[in-house]
């Protein structure tokens, strides 16, 4: 594509440079495709219709282009602003082509790299212990729960296999465990019940009885997944107790007194007891918190999920940065046919050790997948495209 685009722009300055109304002939722009394209006759013939197809786009933006403004700009002005366009295009793909180190020495020092870096700090930040990477998924929280919340919320979740589930499986948040979230912070927040807290028995802690959680989805939930559902329980933070009651980890508890989500108050007989005044957020993270602690662990789909949104956020910065917003080639970059070329190839790279640290052998290389996966980009949350513009303020503040 950057060959095309370079060549692309070297012949609109030679045909405005021996005139620059020639650029208003359509005709004159599709003679200078065709012959570019026979010059191109000897290559591979899938790699030739690869670059005849995006010589073709180029070549009908710019004719749209001046269709639409050559009643209102004149002839230099219009190749002034493709000429523009076509080397902002260049540099964002020179950007995209030096992201990393094929043998990744200093790689410190790589776009991909800080990239990765930049956006894990504030949605997925490793740790020494679960404790402090929740409190910097928190510290992140007022500007970037959404898009935090949508890391976990893989939309082929259905492909996550239920039956007889691996417990150390982390798999992403689906919508019916979303309201079983939901569901268990309304019995904490509403009428808990309190038991002894095992580890200190000078303390009471808030419980729920497990049954009602889970009751109202015994009609719409087989056997085997209401068992998935209930281990998942642990990696936001709970436990069973007696298999009647879901009360707080030790470590979950520590982290709700640190946070003010638990609250202390003595009663009649002396002992102190935890009430709650939390909300579904406070669980999440905790989950998000968990599955960052143990991603050598996470399930294929969660895996291909965070590693498409990483590769989305560092693509489409880079664009940010780079293309100016009327850029009339920005269309190309956003095409679905550039995104099944470019951001499988930095998925994989994002897994890599020095990078996620996921395992990149669990990302799918199926066509069809790619297809099904990266059609959820069109629906971009609006915490992801903020998070998209501040990428690109780094990368144009950054040394």
């Amino acid at each position: 594509m950057k060959p095309i685009l370079r060549e692309t722009r070297r012949i609109i300055i030679e045909l405005i440079k021996e005139d620059p109304v020639l650029l208003l002939s359509p005709a004159i722009l599709n003679s200078v495709r065709e012959k570019e394209e026979k010059r191109n006759i000897r290559k591979v013939r899938a790699l030739s219709e690869f670059s005849a197809l995006y010589r073709s786009n180029i070549y009908e933006i710019m004719n749209e282009f001046i269709e639409e403004f050559k009643a209102k700009l004149t002839p230099q002005l219009l190749a002034d602003y493709i000429i523009d366009h076509l080397k902002e295009s260049i540099e964002a793909l020179n950007i995209l082509l030096k992201i990393t180190n094929p043998d990744q020495n200093n790689f410190q020092n790589t776009y991909l790299q800080r990239l990765v870096k930049y956006i894990e700090d504030r949605l997925f930040p490793k740790g020494a212990s679960i404790q402090i990477i929740y409190q910097n998924l928190l510290n992140q929280s007022k500007d970037f729960f959404e898009c935090q919340r949508h890391l976990l919320q893989p939309h082929t979740f259905y492909r996550e296999k239920l039956e007889n589930p691996d417990y150390f499986v982390i798999p992403g948040n689906s919508p019916k465990i979303y309201q079983i979230i939901n569901n268990i912070t309304s019995f904490y927040n509403l009428d808990p019940n309190y038991g002894v807290f095992p580890e200190r028995p000078a303390y009471e802690i808030p419980m729920i009885l497990k049954n009602e959680v889970f009751e109202p989805y015994i009609d719409s939930i087989a056997k085997t997944e209401q068992e998935a559902v209930e281990k998942v329980v642990d990696k936001i933070g709970l436990r069973i107790i007696d298999d009647l009651f879901l009360a707080p980890q030790e470590a979950f508890i520590d982290i709700l007194m640190s946070n003010n989500f638990l609250r202390p108050a003595v009663q009649p007989s002396g002992k102190i007891r935890y009430i709650p005044q939390f909300s579904n957020e406070t669980l999440i993270l905790y989950y998000l918190a968990f599955a960052s602690m143990r991603r050598g662990f996470l399930s294929k789909e969660l895996i291909n999920w965070i590693a498409m949104n990483f590769a989305l956020l560092i693509y489409m910065g880079i664009l940010k940065w780079k293309l100016s917003d009327d850029n009339i080639f920005y269309k190309i970059f956003k095409d679905l046919q550039t995104n099944e070329k470019i951001l499988p190839y930095l998925m994989k790279l994002i897994c890599f050790p020095n990078y996620l640290g996921m395992d990149k052998m669990k990302i799918r290389d199926s066509v069809q997948y790619r297809k099904e996966i990266f059609n959820f980009i069109g629906s971009q949350i609006d915490n992801l495209k903020t998070l998209i513009e501040e990428i690109a303020i780094f990368l144009d503040t950054a040394p």
